[in-house]
């Protein structure tokens, strides 16, 4: 009677569980049938269009569609616009092949001063730094011995004159006997021989007047051209040797610019090519000069060519011994087809360009030369009066369609929907304020 009543007991446990679970899953289906319901209301009622008339909900739909179709998104699984790119033409305009070096500045005419005699400096007729005139005299030796010198010679001439006047004066009496037979032959002739000896003194004299008269020029040095000195290394009174130095004259009208460049550029050399030059010290000035003089020779070393060129130096801004950056002129053309560089993609050793016509993007391989300014002139592969795409490369591919628009102009104003111009005050709104302001109408 007890294990009958124990089963029955564990039967009616096991019945009540049964129970409690069945009331829970009831319960579970209950809300999922009318989640469902509901959403399968507001799908039709949206897809019915009972939304839109809603004065709050409405205006946010309304937006919502009017973002979801703006040009350019289109929809999920629709075609997407055309990219819009800007262009510019193909055009043509001079390019200079230029050819970096460095050079050091040297001036048009130098020289260190030195006496050719020693001396004992009596005059400095020059200050330092002092621009002279060719002919100009800078220094004057002690020239006493050498005047005195000059006398010498000068009297010795005015001697033997004399005494060839003398002496001739006693030939042409001994002659006249001799026509008359008073005299004899042989004192004539030996008159004669005097004269003659006396020619040759008077001839020595004078050459050794002009030679006193060189060796007192010797003691004045002049400057052999225009120029500006620089500092003295002599002090006046001081005794000087030949070879020692007085002070260096410069002429720095013109100056020179000695640089190499590439024996590859050889047949490319000519003189009168144009130079530009630099210094660290003339920021952003840029002086101009011309190629005046090619080395004959090759440097076996470096295997380059030496240049030199003449620049106008009226200012005397460059001195001797500078450190010029150069760039030669090689070639210049005029009518080279130049691009931007923004138009250009590397691809390896390639160069790509993607030019436009009739709104679809072309894709071809180009050949570039020189770059200069922003600009890369094109070898091969265009043709001026093309159109090529500058800016939006990376968003197009051969055959797509493009929007192009000049390079530079502005973007166009995105188009106004028409529930913005219906409606403006609502669309300019977002949710939370509809809201706000149908909560406020309702109070009122």
């Amino acid at each position: 009677m007890v294990a009958f009543a124990g089963t029955s007991c564990a039967r009616s446990s096991t019945i009540f569980r049964f129970q409690g679970a069945s009331m829970r899953v009831s319960g579970q289906l209950a809300v999922i049938v009318v989640l469902g319901a509901a959403g399968f209301g507001g799908w039709y009622a949206y897809q019915g269009g009972h939304l839109a008339k809603a004065p709050v909900i409405g205006s946010y739909f309304a937006g919502s569609a009017q973002q979801a179709t703006a040009p350019g998104q289109g929809r999920r699984g629709g075609a997407t616009a055309p990219a819009t790119v800007e262009v510019d033409t193909v055009k043509t305009g001079r390019v200079v092949e230029v050819r970096e070096s460095v050079g050091t500045v040297r001036a048009f005419e130098s020289i260190t001063v030195t006496a050719r005699i020693a001396g004992i400096i009596n005059e400095i007729r020059f200050e330092e730094g002092q621009n002279v005139k060719s002919g100009d005299v800078l220094v004057q030796l002690d020239a006493d011995e050498r005047r005195a010198e000059i006398e010498q010679a000068i009297a010795e001439a005015n001697r033997a004159l004399a005494l060839k006047n003398e002496i001739s004066i006693k030939l042409d009496r001994a002659m006249t006997l001799n026509r008359t037979g008073a005299g004899t032959g042989a004192q004539v002739e030996d008159l004669t021989a005097q004269v003659k000896s006396l020619d040759g003194s008077l001839a020595s004299a004078h050459a050794q007047r002009k030679a006193a008269e060189a060796r007192l020029e010797e003691l004045t040095i002049r400057a052999p051209f225009a120029g500006r000195v620089g500092t003295r290394s002599v002090s006046l009174g001081a005794y000087i040797s030949p070879g020692t130095r007085i002070t260096s004259l410069d002429d720095l009208s013109r100056i020179r610019l000695d640089f190499s460049v590439p024996e590859n550029l050889l047949g490319r050399l000519k003189t009168g090519q144009t130079v530009n030059a630099t210094s660290a010290a003339y920021q952003g000035r840029t002086f101009k000069g011309i190629v005046s003089t090619l080395d004959t020779r090759v440097d076996q070393a470096t295997r380059t060519i030496r240049l030199t060129a003449e620049f106008q130096n009226p200012d005397e801004a460059l001195k001797p011994g500078m450190f010029l950056s150069v760039g030669l002129e090689v070639t210049t053309k005029d009518d080279a087809i130049l691009i931007p560089e923004e138009a250009i993609v590397s691809e390896g050793l390639r160069q790509i360009v993607y030019p436009v016509k009739d709104n679809k993007i072309e894709r071809r391989v180009i050949r570039i030369g020189q770059r200069q300014g922003g600009k890369v002139e094109v070898l091969e592969g265009l043709q001026p009066g093309e159109s090529i795409v500058v800016l939006g490369v990376q968003r197009v591919r051969a055959g797509a369609e493009v929007v192009a628009r000049p390079v530079g102009s502005p973007p166009p104003a995105p188009p106004v929907p028409a529930a913005n111009r219906e409606q403006p005050s609502r669309s300019s709104l977002n949710v939370p304020q509809a809201i706000g302001s149908a909560l406020a109408a309702e109070r009122r």
